[in-house]
């Protein structure tokens, strides 16, 4: 399929033949002074390739893509997740009585509901997948004391609810559980009348709420404007995958969000409707790898008057009413991380002739143990671990702070979302490692770096509490200290020609958040 920049027009149906531009052959050998020079090598040969070739490229792809895309749930567990979802709906109907009955407010007047959103509800949800739930409750209800404490204290009292963790000073606050063995992420919007019938009460909730609802709204939205459903479905599932390998799939670590990944995913349905699975991958890393991130990625294809958010690098628009943009907590040195993935994935994809192809370089797990020398270990622990899954959730809130304290100094690093248990210590822990590439000779002082970063952790009494009796250290450790875990992911024998990986990283970067 033909590729697509972010300035083209509407999309359209491909050319009936595709150009194909030969690589031009190695230079010769150095002349020696008794040889008269060689002429200047012919310019690249253009050729045509016939469309069944390329229709039965096409389908080879495709047809390995789907095999490679990463597991789909099974019915069964499907049904699981609905099971999850009926019973978490009666919890919250018996929760919104109890308030009411403390509340002297009439049962009858009182109620409460859970809706979905995420990937879940747009179908693109794998095995190990969370589901996003929100918990719309009546205006009685508060969010510090009745979602919090109450709810919390009902939810810790059922046997299938386990490794309850909440986050209560976020944007969205929420609580996380496994409910059934399957992870919850729990928010909260309150209706600000009792009866939620009225549609227009909607309008007068108060910001946090609106937040929270956000979700909601804006899948309906995805839903309703991409043109094939099932396409959108599978090629989301497949961005999810490579982002998750690749190391750019954590938010709080400053790389993408399920939203931000849905509209990119969406935004391609839509400009090419007619697509096929490979087709739609592939010119995702050539649209994305080559956009000119000073203009939003927006489903409405128009113009709009919202203010874009100081410091953004990849502003992506939420298509809902009013428009405003994705939350986002990329710094410029995960920006430059994504973009640098784009590219690869652009350079692996973007020539549909190569027999040699393989979707396993794509989807390759990040080196990071070999990309790097040195790494910054982030150890947490806690007495209980419940405590440390408190104490890791508020820590990992403030996380963008500490990235953004590392460029400040010039110090770039790659956080690396995954997480291994410190066997050093006792008590409940977790450990994270992040690669670190030293832009400056800066020595990095990280006895002051640590100091620094736990007085923004303890920067309200809520934080205070929570490092009562829990830990957090820092340290810097070589490549060769990192446990072999991470070696594991890093040494795949797969071998990746040197000509499908002959691009150059994008530098401009410089400007991108204006």
């Amino acid at each position: 399929m033909a590729s697509a920049r972010a300035t083209d027009p509407p999309a359209s149906r491909d050319p009936p033949t595709l150009p194909l531009y030969l690589p031009l052959p190695p230079p010769p050998p150095l002349p020696s002074p008794h040889h008269r020079l060689l002429p200047p090598p012919m310019a690249p040969i253009l050729m045509r390739l016939h469309p069944a070739f390329l229709t039965q490229m096409d389908y080879h792809r495709t047809t390995s893509l789907l095999q490679d895309e990463g597991g789909i749930p099974s019915p069964e567990a499907n049904k699981k997740r609905e099971q999850v979802i009926r019973k978490l709906n009666k919890i919250v109907m018996d929760w919104a009585k109890v308030v009411a009955y403390e509340q002297r407010v009439p049962p009858r007047r009182t109620t409460a509901t859970v809706l979905t959103y995420g990937s879940y509800t747009l179908g693109a949800h794998g095995p190990e997948s969370d589901i996003d739930a929100l918990c719309v409750g009546p205006c009685i209800a508060t969010l510090q004391y009745h979602f919090f404490i109450v709810l919390r204290q009902i939810l810790e009292d059922r046997p299938e609810v386990s490794e309850m963790q909440t986050v209560e000073s976020a944007k969205v606050p929420l609580m996380r559980f496994r409910f059934s063995g399957i992870s919850v992420d729990f928010t909260y919007a309150q209706l600000p009348a009792i009866i939620t019938s009225n549609p227009h009460l909607l309008q007068k909730l108060d910001s946090r709420s609106w937040r929270s609802l956000s979700g909601v709204r804006v899948n309906k939205q995805i839903v309703q404007l991409v043109p094939n459903t099932q396409k959108f479905q599978i090629l989301l599932r497949c961005i999810k995958l490579w982002t998750k390998r690749r190391g750019i799939h954590c938010h709080l670590l400053g790389f993408f969000a399920g939203i931000h990944l849905a509209i990119l995913a969406a935004y391609v349905c839509q400009r090419y409707p007619y697509g096929t699975i490979n087709g739609l991958f592939t010119i995702f890393f050539d649209i994305f790898a080559h956009w000119n991130w000073q203009i939003p990625v927006s489903l409405h294809g128009q113009p709009t008057n919202c203010r874009r958010p100081d410091g953004s690098f990849m502003p992506i628009l939420l298509p809902c009413t009013p428009p405003e943009f994705c939350a986002s907590n990329m710094t410029k040195g995960t920006f430059k991380k994504i973009r640098e993935e784009l590219m690869r994935g652009y350079a692996l994809t973007k020539e549909p002739w190569r027999h040699d192809f393989e979707w396993v370089w794509l989807f390759a797990p990040f080196p990071y143990a070999t990309k790097y020398e040195e790494f910054l270990r982030i150890a947490l622990c806690a007495p209980t671990s419940e405590e440390l899954r408190d104490w890791a959730g508020w820590v990992k809130s403030r996380f963008r702070n500490l990235i953004l304290k590392l460029e400040s100094i010039g110090v770039e690093c790659d956080p690396d979302s995954t997480e291994e248990v410190d066997h050093t210590v006792f008590e409940p822990s977790i450990v994270c490692h992040w690669g670190l590439v030293y832009k400056t000779s800066t020595h990095l002082d990280i006895s002051s770096l640590g100091e620094d970063f736990m007085k923004d952790v303890i920067n309200d009494v809520y934080g205070k509490v929570k490092c009562t009796h829990s830990k957090l250290t820092m340290s810097i450790v070589r490549s060769s200290q990192l446990p072999k875990s991470l070696y594991s992911h890093s040494v795949y024998t797969t071998y990746i020609p040197q000509y499908m990986l002959g691009y150059q990283t994008p530098t401009d970067y410089i400007g991108a958040a204006g």
